[in-house]
């Protein structure tokens, strides 16, 4: 495992993405689709004060899951499917995994991202990196919230294009960068 320099951007994609993604979402309110999620997961995913949801979501939770999901389950993965189908499976799994309707959307596209980044450096703390950047931040935000001028449409404009724009510049260096590599499986579920 060798250990790039590039990776230190991976905190700064981590929390674009989660500025990014979490915009978005509550921009086109998915959240009444699912009162559910508001009423019950919410405050039960918050229950902790700053410092102990930071330390379990920012990092216990991020190096279990990535171990779990893009260490064990991606890699597994590519034996048999190409990497782009096994990054889509453990998103999608991942997305599962999170047991609710509103976070499968966001754990789903996040989940992309990490098994990319997982593959693109072959290395479990990329995408370790960027899970726990985007956790701290939402857990952070949760209780400290951004300034009132972020919630009006047109700071969530802004939000959204600054933060849409870092993650995809990030992303474009990332695979301009990539040292060339096989993305078909080593053993096929269908041989020739």
């Amino acid at each position: 495992m060798k250990i790039e320099k590039k990776m230190l951007l991976c905190p700064v994609l981590g929390a674009a993405l989660a500025i990014f993604l979490n915009t978005l979402l509550s921009s086109v309110n998915i959240d009444r689709f699912f009162p559910s999620y508001t009423t019950e997961v919410r405050p039960w995913l918050f229950r902790f004060p700053v410092y102990v949801g930071v330390l379990l979501y920012g990092v216990a939770t991020p190096f279990m899951e990535e171990v779990i999901f893009r260490w064990l389950l991606f890699k597994r993965l590519c034996v048999y499917v190409t990497a782009i189908a096994a990054g889509a499976g453990s998103a999608v799994i991942f997305g599962i995994y999170h047991g609710n309707a509103v976070q499968f959307i966001y754990a789903f596209l996040f989940g992309l991202v990490l098994a990319y980044a997982f593959w693109r450096f072959d290395a479990l703390p990329a995408p370790v990196l960027i899970h726990s950047a985007a956790n701290i931040y939402v857990y952070v935000t949760y209780f400290y919230p951004l300034p009132v001028f972020f919630g009006t449409f047109a700071g969530k404009v802004i939000l959204i294009l600054l933060s849409g724009l870092v993650s995809a510049l990030i992303l474009m260096y990332f695979l301009n960068t990539a040292p060339e590599k096989n993305v078909m499986p080593e053993k096929p579920f269908f041989p020739k």
